[in-house]
């Protein structure tokens, strides 16, 4: 029995030592692994950081490439409502003149055609002896 016991630690131990070997490579494995990941991360921060201030520098130009977006928008629209101004005073000022050319021109038109119909009728007795309107009837 004791040599079973004996027989029975030697091979315990044997398998911890296994063990313990197994470790020390999967160790070295995780730690290659490790340098690798520390490697690839030093690269990515190298290269990240001009890129990053590419960025800023971009960044930085579009906000004031929309700020005077902003400005000439203000601009555009003073111009937009200084040019309706204009327009609504040109009609205010068409309508004016219409309304003071119009009534004076539409009463010497009614003076003239009050001055033909007289003379037609005027024509019309002194050569046919009778009124236009008796021969319209």
């Amino acid at each position: 029995m004791e040599s079973f016991l004996t027989i029975a630690q030697i091979l315990v131990l044997l398998l911890l030592s296994g063990v313990a070997v197994y470790a020390m490579v999967v160790l070295v494995k995780l730690r290659d692994l490790l340098m690798t990941v520390d490697s690839n991360l030093k690269q990515v921060a190298t290269k990240a950081m001009p890129t990053l201030d590419n960025l800023e520098a971009i960044t930085s130009k579009i906000r004031n490439i929309v700020e005077n977006f902003d400005e000439q928008i203000a601009v555009l629209k003073s111009s937009v409502d200084t040019l309706k101004s204009v327009a609504d005073n040109v009609a205010a000022f068409e309508r004016r003149v219409q309304d003071a050319i119009e009534s004076p021109i539409m009463e010497v038109m009614n003076t003239i055609g009050g001055v033909i119909r007289g003379f037609t009728s005027f024509f019309n007795r002194a050569v046919g002896g009778r009124s236009s309107r008796t021969a319209e009837e």
